[in-house]
């Protein structure tokens, strides 16, 4: 009888460690499932980085190219960045120093990089410098460039070699391939907290010329369209970019033969044969990589400077807004086309970027902050990124502004894709832009010249709206017929931990008793007296910035209207 009850016990015993065990191995799936790579989703209309299952907004910078060179030059450069309030980070990982010698890795920067990340609690998207970097290959490792033979380069019309690696080698593309390969085999072996979320293949690619006039290419040349390409000009024909579009039709909108016969000898033609080799080329080093870690890809292009440029005179064969389509047909591993914005015409180039199948995102542009809030408000991107943002780090309106954004975070992701989400931003001489957003026309005025003037603007419900931005006036009124909207009331104020907390109730003065809202933003003295605000009492401009010392940064408020 005792042993049977030994026994009975025993079965219990193990019983109840194969529950622990179950409960344990379930413990760690639900782990793994929250940190499962990041990865595009489409919410609404909108698409979204989602980290951890959640939407990640990039409020971001990218680092000067040599600035992650070394460990000791990057170490000090990352709480810098936090202290910006920055989220997340774009950082260089060249060939040259990943793969000094083929076949021999080097990971000490690519760890150091996603260690002082992690540390300083900012994301990272990773900068692949490797065949190419605007235009060029001086990222590349000497073992490759001293090669010639096996790795050769674009050639000129008059047949001299340039520097430039040709995107024709298919030596240099498996070499390429290969060693990114590894680098994403690494990331997800020491990567375990999804520091890095993005990466980005090559740079600002192209050749200055119209043509790698290589035997192999002119040869290729000669052949037919990829079928690959024509099934996917036949498909979205009615929707294709007019540059694309036009050229195609000249030719009777040709279904097959080569790149002459349905394009024409023509400079468009040309461009949409290299385009394609460079679109093949990395996407076959993007799926490299992403068989090893499957993380969302980008590229970036040099864009075009004026409309009359032709191909090489800006690098020819990158993701420039006009070859938009023949890189969505030949790059199906690239997820996103992204523009590099240093022209003054931001408000007109994200608009060519921001479509149905390609989400907004801005890995570099000048550090001019109402570009970020214009580009999450207006056309719900993923991320906003200035170049050579350590520069930035005594902008005091640029780090407030970013501040701002911190706190507005969780609005912007939530009314992405909704389309009560809009945004205005003052380019050049505009004085004034008139939204309809529900059953209000919002006439926006852009106030103060000289400084910059922008807003998000939220609409929470019917007659709730939400204002985020600095220097403007903005008046509401009704679109219905036999009927006059009004200003209720109005409050300025902040938000802690997604709590709205009202700082003061504006009416009077501040709103010329509600017949229209005052952009002010948040006013400081100096930049170090950033808490004790004096403002002057008594006059029209009694809370905007009175004195050549102030200081505005974005503001937030609250807009009640009513009509009758």
């Amino acid at each position: 009888m005792q042993k049977k009850i030994i026994k009975i016990d025993q079965l219990m015993k193990n019983k109840i460690s194969n529950y622990i065990v179950l409960i344990i191995i379930g413990f760690l799936n639900l782990h793994a499932y929250s940190q499962q790579i990041p990865y595009l989703k489409k919410n609404e209309k909108a698409t979204q980085l989602m980290i951890n299952e959640k939407p990640f907004l990039m409020i971001a910078g990218e680092v000067h190219n040599s600035s992650a060179s070394t460990v000791e030059y990057m170490t000090p450069l990352f709480p810098k960045l936090k202290a910006m309030n920055l989220n997340s980070v774009f950082v260089t990982m060249a060939w040259e120093q990943f793969e000094p010698e083929e076949g021999q890795f080097d990971y000490t920067l690519v760890d150091a990089i996603i260690e002082q990340a992690r540390a300083n609690n900012l994301k990272v998207c990773l900068l692949w410098f490797a065949s190419w970097k605007n235009g060029e290959s001086s990222y590349a490792p000497l073992w490759v460039k001293k090669d010639t033979k096996r790795f050769f380069r674009v050639r000129t019309k008059e047949g001299k070699e340039i520097e430039t690696l040709s995107p024709f080698c298919e030596a240099t593309k498996k070499a390429d391939a290969k060693v990114f390969a590894q680098l994403m085999k690494h990331i997800k072996t020491v990567d375990k907290d999804q520091t890095v979320i993005l990466m980005q293949p090559q740079n600002e690619v192209g050749m200055f010329q119209q043509i790698d006039y290589n035997e192999i290419a002119l040869e290729l040349y000669e052949e037919s369209v990829p079928e690959q390409l024509m099934a996917y000009l036949k498909k979205n024909r009615n929707h294709l970019n007019a540059y694309v579009y036009d050229a195609w039709s000249k030719y009777n909108f040709r279904k097959k033969g080569s790149w002459k016969e349905v394009f024409g000898d023509t400079p468009e033609s040309r461009a949409f044969f290299t385009t394609w080799q460079y679109a093949t080329y990395i996407n076959f080093v993007a799926k490299s990589g992403r068989e090893q870690y499957n993380l969302p890809m980008m590229v970036n292009a040099w864009i075009v400077q004026k409309p009359e440029d032709l191909p090489g005179v800006y690098p020819n064969g990158g993701p420039v807004s006009r070859v938009m389509d023949i890189w969505k047909a030949a790059a199906p591993d690239i997820d996103i086309q992204s523009p590099d914005i240093y022209l003054p015409n931001f408000k007109e180039i994200v608009a060519m970027y921001h479509r149905d199948d390609n989400p907004l995102l801005v890995p570099e542009s000048k550090a001019v902050v109402g570009r970020a809030y214009y580009a999450f408000g207006e056309h719900d991107a993923i991320c906003f990124s200035p170049f050579g943002i350590e520069d930035a780090a005594d902008n005091f309106v640029f780090t407030k502004s970013y501040e701002v954004l911190n706190e507005v975070e969780h609005l912007i992701k939530q009314y992405q894709g909704t389309g009560k989400m809009r945004a205005v931003l003052k380019e050049d001489n505009e004085k004034s832009k008139e939204i309809t957003m529900g059953d209000y026309k919002l006439k926006v005025i852009y106030e103060k010249p000289n400084e910059q003037s922008f807003a998000i603007i939220i609409q929470a419900d019917e007659h709730n709206f939400i204002v985020i931005g600095m220097n403007l006036t903005i008046f509401f009124s009704s679109v219905k017929k036999n009927t006059i909207g009004y200003i209720g009331q109005v409050y300025e104020g902040r938000y802690e931990d997604q709590k709205w907390i009202t700082t003061r109730m504006m009416n009077g003065d501040e709103t010329y008793h509600n017949s229209r809202l005052r952009v002010f933003g948040r006013t400081f003295q100096t930049e170090e007296d950033i808490i004790k605000v004096t403002k002057k009492e008594g006059e029209p401009d009694a809370y905007s910035p009175a004195t050549k010392q102030s200081i505005v940064t974005p503001g937030i408020y609250k807009v009640i209207t009513y009509e009758r």
